[in-house]
């Protein structure tokens, strides 16, 4: 794809390339944003010209081959950066819970989530990070039910790890230390 000043291309392959560098330039890559209209014009050739810069290509302003191939990997590296990330599910079977004293591998990542809503609600209980569903565990598992309306009974059921991943999405957001969600701070959960 070669611009000048008589002659713009034009087409799918024109736009997917825009599309690609409009993706990459908006993760935080340091080139001019285009809109993708299918026309290769002086934009779009000033955007390759400062990607194949940046990339330690010639920089020529067209898209040759190698070009191509260089925009396509930054553009897929710049998918998964700007896709959420995926989501945690746990798997439980039918009827299964985890009560105190049950030796389950989950156990370690639920007293994590507690800990992390005990930081964001001022009435949830702490409890160690043990992989123990101890009587600390049972207790905030216990007070969350309560908070939640729930019967107290410390059973942790697909209902209630639905409930406590929602509210952990919630209290802590994107992890940062210091920022909680401000939809959730001090609060009952």
């Amino acid at each position: 794809m070669n611009p000048n000043n008589e002659e713009f291309f034009m087409g799918r392959a024109v736009t997917s390339l825009q599309t690609m560098l409009r993706t990459v330039a908006l993760c935080g890559e340091k080139l001019p944003v285009v809109i993708p209209d299918g026309v290769y014009g002086t934009q779009t050739a000033a955007a390759v010209t400062a990607f194949q810069r940046q990339n330690g290509l010639p920089a020529t302003g067209v898209t040759d081959y190698e070009t191509w191939r260089a925009i396509r990997k930054a553009y897929e590296s710049a998918l998964v950066e700007m896709s959420p990330a995926a989501p945690l599910e746990i798997t439980m079977q039918p009827g299964q819970v985890i009560l105190e004293g049950s030796d389950n591998l989950h156990v370690l990542l639920i007293q994590a989530m507690l800990h992390n809503l005990h930081l964001a609600f001022d009435n949830m209980p702490d409890c160690c990070l043990s992989g123990v569903c101890d009587g600390e565990t049972g207790e905030a598992i216990r007070c969350l039910q309560r908070c939640c309306g729930m019967q107290p009974s410390g059973i942790l059921n697909k209902e209630l790890w639905q409930l406590l991943a929602g509210l952990y999405h919630q209290a802590v957001g994107d992890g940062e230390r210091g920022k909680v969600c401000p939809s959730a701070p001090h609060q009952e959960p």
